[in-house]
This record gives C-alpha cells, structure tokens and sequence, in this order.
C-alpha cells in the first residue's frame, strides 16, 4: 500500500523555506568573509551577485538551486578575475525568494539597482537573464543603468562587451526569450486551472468551486 505523502501547513513550509534561505546566505556570508585577492597586485573591483527563485514553492523542492546559483557565480568571479587579471570582490548576494521574474518592485532588485545608482557595486553576475528578469523592458531598464554607471554584467558563461552591437542584440534576445517564456509558462497554469474547473469542479485541483459541486 502506498502511503499518502503528508501535506504541509502554512507554517511548516515559512520554516522550512527560512531554513533554505538561512543556509543559502550562510554559504554567501562564508565566502565574502573568506575572500581572498587572486593577485595581491592586481586592482580590486567590488561588486554583488543576484539569485532568485520563482515561487515558495521552488524555494522548498528546489532549495539546491539557490545553492547552485551561488556556487556557479563565484566560479564566475574566480574565472572572470583569471581571465580579466582583475580581483572581482562580491560584497554582497542578494537573494531573492518567491518573486516573479516578471515583477520590477521586487525588494531585493530594488535595493540591487539603488545601490548601483550610488556608485557601490561596479559589476553584478547572475547565473542567466531570467534569474534576473522575465521583462525586456525592464532588462533594458537595468542595462541602462549600469552603462551609466560603469557597473559591469557578468553572465554565466557568456562574454558579454556592451560596446559590441551584436553581443548586446545577443543579451536583448535573451531577454525577449526568458519573458515569452514566462508568458506560456502563465498560460498554461491558466489552462490548468481551466480543465480543473471544468473536469473536476475544483479550482486549481484543490477547492470546489460553488456552483459545480
């Protein structure tokens, strides 16, 4: 017989998503208190990292990609730093839990672009364009920014020159990709929900809806 998978109350998932976010900023903490130069000689630059997750949800079942994102983005800084002859010192991560991609008045995002308008962060590395937006406009948005402010972006894995047009074409398509696929991703949630109204008389496959029962 198969047992039935216990179901988690509203306060064992905000305890166990602390948990998984508590241990994503201690792995950050322990690397910007243990940094050291790649070269004692050569200049420093500091700046910060960005990770986010979708949903709640994503942030219990997929707690080890917080951790991934922050391992991958200092391998990142430690590549970049070889390769450019440059200490790249991240002195902050913000981490962003739960939030859409989609959304611009997230609080982390917000702090990140306040803090690169006052001149404190000269570069910032996230594992992919829709860890940090799911809207190209506002990509374009923060792209502006750190032209303006001389803030450099690190893209996992992808060299990236603002002053080449087709490496920014490149990063701008990117952009369109991870927001249309933000839109069908809604979609078909909205599809979901849809079959479940008409096929089960629930709502999202949980609650009955009045009327149907």
């Amino acid at each position: 017989m198969r047992l039935k998978k216990k179901k988690l109350t509203g306060k064992e998932k905000k305890s166990l998503m602390a948990n998984a976010i508590a241990e994503c900023e201690s792995l950050a903490d322990k690397y910007i208190a243990e940094w050291k130069p790649t070269n004692p000689e050569w200049q420093t630059i500091e700046g910060a990292v960005y990770l986010r997750v979708s949903d709640p949800s994503q942030v219990l079942v997929d707690q080890g990609s917080f951790l991934q994102q922050v391992n991958m983005n200092i391998a990142e800084i430690k590549e970049r730093s070889l390769q450019d002859k440059v200490n790249y010192r991240v002195i902050k991560v913000f981490i962003e839990p739960g939030v859409s991609g989609t959304i611009e008045s997230r609080p982390s995002f917000q702090r990140m672009n306040w803090e690169i308008k006052n001149g404190i962060h000269h570069f910032i590395v996230f594992k992919e364009i829709s860890r940090l937006v799911r809207d190209a406009i506002v990509w374009k948005k923060f792209f502006n920014l750190c032209i303006e402010k001389e803030c450099e972006i690190f893209i996992k894995g992808l060299p990236f020159n603002p002053n080449d047009p087709a490496q920014v074409h490149q990063v701008d398509m990117l952009a369109l990709s991870a927001e249309y696929e933000s839109k069908q991703i809604s979609k078909r949630t909205r599809e979901t929900n849809h079959s479940a109204m008409i096929y089960s008389k629930k709502f999202n496959a949980t609650h009955l809806v009045l009327g149907l029962d």
